[in-house]
């Protein structure tokens, strides 16, 4: 069994490195009612801790860093290129602000970072292709370098045969079994922001309770800043499946104590899901304790996900359910629908 991790000590000893230990969670010049995920103001404590030790690792390394030729500073209301016909997607972004887009090498998902002043300088001065200078404090080499902004020089090509030879795994499990984990498709900082974000919509009674499948469970439909890494993940997941997809819908449902989810397959804009686990009370080390369940040809399986991980399955022809969720607990998930590429019926 892993070692469980002293969640306060590791938060505190994290938290000193990147220079952050006293800093709010919450950041005043950006309304929580808008998402973004502020690098100067941190939620620490909603980084899922198994991401923990991985990003320490990263920001410990003493290899010489270069700027990411993937990062692209933007100012305030300036979008990247892809997304400028697709302004749906960031309709809940706070956009008022300088944004650091980060392409992932090999999911080639965007992974947006607010930067604030001080971080937004210092990534403006450097240099494609220049060693970061030694003169850069360490507390903003550590928290750009967590961010993916600050790379090794060999980092992208590494990171681009990781990918290849996961999405390559995934893909032979997928099309024997039906299904698939599929992790790091969001990252760790991403997730504590749409953790905080989604908390703050449902405290402020933006997201709906109840719906046809539960009455204990809030729920939203295409909600804008889950879209927007719906269309991320589209690539990854054509990976994963063997084939190119496109998004149909995406679900947000975050479930009360009290629920369940019956058996059901679904219908034909859910060919290809995917289920992410993104928030559990209480906290988990690990995996949460309430699994996803499967009927598969090899009989049924629990599938049990950490924050962050995501299940890939064919939703049209995988019956999946969950048990009842046990008492003092909550569970917030985003189901990821995709469909083949030629698919002409309604998306919705």
């Amino acid at each position: 069994m892993a070692t469980q991790i002293n969640n306060t000590a590791w938060l505190e000893w994290i938290a000193g490195l990147m220079g952050a230990g006293a800093q709010p969670t919450q950041t005043a010049a950006l309304p929580p009612g808008q998402f973004h995920c502020s690098l100067e103001h941190l939620p620490l404590h909603l980084i899922p801790r198994r991401h923990l030790k991985s990003l320490s690792s990263v920001i410990q390394s003493v290899q010489p860093l270069f700027l990411n030729p993937h990062c692209m500073l933007l100012p305030s209301g300036e979008l990247p290129e892809e997304l400028q016909g697709q302004a749906e997607l960031v309709g809940k972004f706070n956009l008022h602000a300088t944004i650091a887009w980060v392409r992932n090498p090999g999911t080639r998902c965007l992974q947006p970072f607010w930067p604030g002043r001080q971080l937004e300088e210092v990534i403006a001065n450097l240099r494609a292709g220049e060693p970061v200078p030694d003169s850069l404090a360490p507390r903003v080499k550590s928290i750009l370098r967590a961010a993916g902004i600050l790379v090794h020089e060999t980092e992208i090509e590494g990171m681009a045969r990781a990918w290849a030879h996961d999405a390559q795994e995934a893909c032979s499990q997928f099309k024997v079994k039906g299904y698939a984990p599929l992790s790091s498709m969001i990252h760790p900082f991403n997730l504590a922001a749409l953790r905080r974000y989604y908390r703050h919509e449902i405290r402020r009674g933006a997201i709906q309770l109840g719906d046809h499948q539960s009455a204990c469970r809030y729920v939203a439909h295409n909600e804008s800043v889950a879209r927007f890494f719906h269309h991320q993940m589209a690539n990854a997941v054509s990976a994963a499946v063997g084939e190119v997809v496109k998004p149909s819908y995406v679900y947000f449902a975050s479930y009360l104590s009290g629920a369940e989810l019956k058996k059901h397959t679904d219908r034909a804009q859910c060919e290809f899901s995917v289920t992410l686990s993104l928030d559990f009370s209480p906290e988990p080390d690990l995996a949460t304790s309430w699994p996803i369940r499967l009927d598969t040809a090899a009989g049924t399986i629990a599938v049990y996900q950490a924050l962050g991980d995501g299940l890939l399955y064919r939703g049209t022809r995988v019956p999946h359910y969950r048990q009842t969720l046990a008492t003092g607990r909550t569970s917030t998930s985003i189901f990821f629908h995709y469909v083949p590429s030629g698919f002409t019926d309604s998306l919705e």
